[in-house]
């Protein structure tokens, strides 16, 4: 772990933007003068972690190249390690102006990437990890992840395709629920997995009542395992998700040290989890924020 930079403290300023990982903008939850903005978490993660130097470079270069509030950060955990990815939205499709290309230019500098996919299909999102292995010029970029609507379903939902050297592969299937309106649904959605036998299944393991007060709920059918996710959290619903899977201390005890000045915002946090030893385990977790 490295001590956060003071300078990696942000704070709030007329005209920012709030919005959730989905880049829907909401309306902050209270006054935000003198508080943080959630970049500040994700400096925070990054020194927490030891990251290297390169990534914090790399962030910068991401928010100089698109704007502030155009990219959305997840810092991910599992098996104790950190990671980061990056998603890049825009609506406009092929009217896009957030186009693979113009964040592959952008990150150049600091990693190569071969990987091409054509501007004319109608992605709404991608993409992409980064780590310290690709920040000390171990590896490339060598996977992106292709978002697609998914027209014709009665319930909102969403295709991901994993981009590599091989190809294009389909990885994942999303479906988005209001938590208000459409409990008996996201119940049927979770329960219906090809990775959990449906007898004795204790969904509160996967719907954690905690925090199935937030604004929607998406729940991900991928090819190991499955996984839901809480969108629209208050930072008590933040500190709550993180205690109960371990995060490290020093992630825990800056939110908690910061809850005030956290307080104006919303959080979006995810589990991946599948049957490990007959057990369903939390195998990969993930909170998020803007950039």
């Amino acid at each position: 772990m490295t001590r956060l930079d003071p300078a990696r403290l942000e704070f709030a300023a007329p005209g920012d933007r709030y919005a959730d990982y989905c880049l829907w903008d909401y309306e902050p939850l209270g006054p935000t003068a003198g508080r943080l903005r959630q970049s500040t978490l994700l400096w925070h993660s990054l020194a927490a972690a030891g990251a290297h130097p390169r990534l914090f470079a790399i962030c910068d270069a991401l928010r100089a190249g698109l704007g502030p509030g155009h990219s959305v950060w997840g810092a991910k955990l599992r098996g104790g390690v950190t990671t980061w990815e990056f998603y890049f939205y825009d609506y406009a499709r092929l009217e896009r102006s957030v186009s693979i290309e113009r964040v592959l230019a952008i990150l150049a500098p600091f990693a190569p990437c071969g990987l091409h996919y054509a501007g004319a299909r109608p992605y709404f999102m991608f993409s992409l990890d980064l780590d310290d292995a690709l920040a000390r010029g171990e590896r490339g970029l060598d996977r992106l992840n292709v978002y697609l609507g998914n027209p014709g379903s009665s319930v909102s939902s969403g295709l991901c395709y994993g981009l590599t050297a091989q190809g294009l592969v389909l990885d994942n299937l999303y479906s988005f629920f209001e938590t208000a309106t459409e409990r008996e649904a996201i119940v049927a959605k979770a329960a219906c997995s090809a990775h959990l036998d449906l007898p004795g299944l204790d969904l509160d393991a996967i719907l954690w009542p905690e925090l199935m007060r937030c604004g929607v709920v998406v729940v991900a059918n991928k090819r190991f395992c499955d996984g839901v996710y809480f969108s629209r959290i208050d930072v008590d619903g933040l500190l709550y998700f993180l205690d109960r899977l371990a995060y490290p201390a020093a992630i825990r005890d800056f939110v908690r040290a910061e809850r005030r000045r956290l307080s104006h915002l919303l959080f979006d946090l995810g589990i991946d989890y599948a049957v490990v030893d007959g057990k369903l385990t939390v195998t990969k977790s993930a909170y998020y924020g803007l950039l």
